[in-house]
């Protein structure tokens, strides 16, 4: 990775249903050794966009490794077609759900975020980057949020905001 360049990221925000409440999986950031800033803060699964990686299998990638459970669906999914109009290029345009971008302090992240449903199964953390990953009602995380911002992840703070505040940006 190329040193002050920004790092592109893309995240999920999992939603189910659960005996008709809406419930949504967050985790405790735990990366101490080189993370101690922000470990110990909660989180949605993140994680970096390899070089030339798609950004869906990106995403499909991160959600598996942090969690162990299997996106069943992605929303927005929006995408155009491919195109490749020279030898050996290659791109496409899609619609994230919401964007974001760390702009001072931490790294220079710079991400995509989609609202995503799993597979049926509960989440197993990835011992060695979260920890307490779990599911919380929508309304219990959103009176957290509101109430103790400093306790979520500052990169993914704003991205919180909107989803559980939305009404407020329409």
């Amino acid at each position: 990775m190329n040193e002050g360049k920004n790092i592109p990221v893309v995240g999920a925000i999992i939603e189910r249903e659960n005996n008709g409440q809406a419930e949504v999986l967050i985790q405790t950031r735990w990366k101490p050794e080189w993370d101690p800033v922000y470990s110990g803060t909660i989180e949605m699964p993140v994680g970096w966009i390899e070089e030339y990686e798609n950004l869906f299998d990106a995403l499909k990638r991160e959600v598996f490794e942090e969690t162990g459970l299997t996106i069943t669906k992605i929303k927005p999914n929006v995408q155009t077609k491919k195109f490749s109009l020279k030898e050996g290029d290659e791109s496409f345009a899609f619609a994230p759900y919401f964007c974001f971008q760390q702009t001072k302090g931490g790294k220079p992240w710079i991400g995509f975020i989609f609202l995503c449903e799993v597979a049926e199964g509960e989440p197993v953390a990835q011992e060695s980057e979260v920890k307490d990953i779990r599911w919380i009602k929508k309304e219990e995380l959103k009176q957290l949020f509101n109430t103790s911002p400093e306790k979520f992840f500052t990169l993914e703070a704003g991205v919180f905001e909107y989803y559980l505040n939305r009404e407020n940006y329409e």
